[in-house]
């Protein structure tokens, strides 16, 4: 098939309106579709003014409030954390067709020279269970020490364990307060039918192909 040539005064209103500024923000606010539209919204500890992903939001819409992005995730659980390029918030009604990316980064982890002095999975199923037995727990719950000399992205080994269940699958974010993450375990924060359906990897790669696409607006064909 012969692809469509278009030009760039059209391919830049095409990206625009992919991204949701094409239009003045103002208006109703429906931040999930918002962020369904935007595919996911990068969370970033950069505050100017306000965090980043803030910033992202109310661009688009002036009548977002910084709460709002909380009650999605911790209380209406319609969106969910996980790593895109970084720390996202994604629609929970994408999770079937993340599930592989759950297990794609543990196979990248376990063979991750950052992740050396991973706790074992014993040590790691401890942490589980007391975040089971107490509820959604924060890094500073617990107090185990860097070992060795310090560098820039050292972590003590209970992070380490947190970071790598989190990547996993086996925990997730319950909530955030002050911007720190609260870990709970995975089947307490993803709902049940989600966590059942089963999609095959190679719909999942069709549907995140085609999720990336839509959101850029147009490609090259090759």
């Amino acid at each position: 098939m012969k692809p469509l040539r278009i030009e760039n005064k059209i391919a830049r209103q095409l990206w625009l309106e992919s991204q949701g500024l094409s239009v003045s923000p103002k208006g109703t606010l429906d931040l999930l579709g918002m962020i369904k539209k935007l595919g996911f919204v990068q969370l970033d500890s950069i505050q100017v003014v306000s965090r980043a992903h803030h910033h992202i939001l109310w661009s688009r819409n002036q009548n977002y409030r910084e709460p709002m992005l909380d009650i999605l995730l911790a209380n209406d659980r319609s969106v969910f954390e996980h790593f895109t390029h970084d720390a996202s918030v994604i629609p929970m009604e994408f999770f079937p067709f993340w599930k592989r990316q759950f297990r794609r980064k543990k196979e990248q982890l376990d063979h991750a020279k950052w992740f050396k002095g991973l706790p074992d999975q014993h040590e790691r199923e401890l942490i589980k269970n007391r975040i089971g037995r107490d509820g959604p727990l924060s890094t500073h719950a617990f107090d185990t020490k860097i070992t060795g000399p310090k560098k820039m992205w050292s972590r003590p080994p209970h992070k380490l364990a947190l970071d790598y269940m989190w990547y996993t699958g086996e925990l997730a974010t319950s909530h955030r307060i002050n911007f720190n993450k609260y870990y709970d375990l995975s089947r307490r924060v993803f709902p049940r039918p989600l966590r059942n359906l089963d999609v095959s990897d190679q719909d999942q790669i069709d549907w995140l192909c085609y999720a990336a696409l839509d959101r850029m607006g147009f490609g090259l064909p090759s």
